[in-house]
Parts: C-alpha cells; structure tokens; sequence
C-alpha cells in the first residue's frame, strides 16, 4: 500500500469543511436528539436506551463516514483520475487499497467523537467495553468502505453523493439505527434483517447484553464485504481496460 498516497488522502478528507459538518457533526447532533427522544430506560438484558442509541448513531455515522467514499472515487473518475493513474509506479489493487484504507480512517473519528460525547453523557460502559465495542464497530465499518467503493466506480461524480445520501436514510431507519426496531411494526423489523446496518448495529449491541448471535452478525457482514469487492474488483478491469 502507498503510505504516502493514503496520507495525502486522509489530510484531504480531514481537511474538508463538509467532513467535520456532515460526518461528524451530524451523527453527533442526530445521537444527542435521539437521546433525548428516546431517553434513558433499561432495556431487557440490562441495556440502558441511551447506549442502545448512542451505538446505532454511531454505526450509522461510521458506516455514512464510509460510503461516502464513493463519492470522491466518483468524482476522480470523471476527472480521469484513473487515467492519470496508468502513468504513476501506483498500480490498480493499490488505488483500491488506498481508498479502503482511507474509508476506514474517515469512519474512526466519527465512532471517537460519538462515544466521547456519550463517555461525557454518563453512558454506563465500563473502560474495557468501551475499548472492546469501538473496536468492533470499527471493523466492522469495512463492508460499508468497500460498498462505497462500489458505488462510486459506477456513478457519475455529481450524482452519487445523492445517491448515497439517498441510500443512508433506509439504511439508517430499517437497520434499527434511529428507531428501535420495538416500537417498529413487526414487518418492518423482519425487513431489517436484510440491511448490512441491522447487523452492523448487532455487532456494537450483542457483546453488551451478552446475547450469543455475534458470530452471525459477523458472518452476514463477510457476505455484505465480498460481493461488493468482487464487484469492485471486476468494475475496476473494465473500466481500466477501456482507458
């Protein structure tokens, strides 16, 4: 992987205006007024709401931070960025890499910021599961990276941000990220199963209450990671071999 290419990514993701706006600010905004709808109960396992609330804001939040990073892949594919590629010693699997690796690094602040604000809200998490539930909801943000991509090697540079906006609100309402999937009507949370964001939210809840059915979250996560790289990785060929 090209350290310094990833670098220069990242200080022009963190750089930008709309990235401390829209991807941090916004989930943090969106976890401090759900709260405040939703309250503070405890929950059958012994969860109180307020964590329940702050994990799905910041699954949505990270998994957002993601996926967008198809829209600058988008927007570099209309500028003939990948064109320009084919001159430089960076080959194809690297680009990839690159902009993978630099989805992750857009989804982590975004996951920092919303468990400190919780952390300064009282949320009763110990050291370790805050450590613990960070890290997996980190990772398991790399479906959503992955996705992103995906996406943005088939838009157009000026419409896939509102392609992915428009795709996070089902994500974020149908995969319980908003909205308790209990106060849903019972059709609504059967149609949650097939969002990557329900199992997403699985992964940051389910070590909480110690509930046994991780593995499957992860399991469905690797099936939601290796079609879109596939994807990926057959939409990248085409579109190298036409340049």
């Amino acid at each position: 992987m090209n350290t310094t290419y990833l670098s220069l990514e990242i200080k022009r993701i963190v750089r930008s205006p709309q990235f401390t706006i829209f991807t941090i600010g916004m989930p943090v905004a969106m976890y401090l007024l759900f709260g405040a709808i939703w309250g503070d109960s405890i929950l059958p396992g012994g969860l109180h709401s307020s964590t329940q609330t702050m994990i799905g804001m910041a699954a949505y939040g990270a998994s957002g931070g993601a996926l967008f990073t198809g829209t600058r892949v988008a927007q570099e594919r209309t500028d003939g960025w990948q064109r320009q590629l084919r001159l430089t010693p960076m080959r194809g699997p690297g680009y990839l890499v690159v902009k993978v690796a630099s989805a992750m690094a857009v989804a982590l602040p975004v996951l920092v910021a919303i468990f400190f604000v919780g952390f300064l809200r009282g949320e009763p998490l110990t050291m370790a599961e805050w450590g613990r539930q960070l890290v997996f909801l980190w990772a398991a943000t790399l479906p959503f990276a992955v996705l992103g991509l995906a996406i943005g090697l088939f838009g157009k540079g000026d419409t896939v941000g509102a392609v992915t906006g428009a795709l996070m609100m089902p994500l974020g309402l149908l995969g319980g990220l908003w909205i308790p999937l209990e106060i849903l009507p019972g059709w609504l949370s059967t149609l949650a199963h097939f969002m990557p964001t329900y199992w997403l939210r699985r992964v940051g809840l389910d070590p909480l209450i110690h509930a046994s059915g991780t593995w499957v979250a992860v399991l469905v996560l690797a099936g939601w990671l290796i079609v879109p790289a596939l994807i990926v990785v057959r939409r990248f060929r085409l579109d190298t071999a036409r340049l």
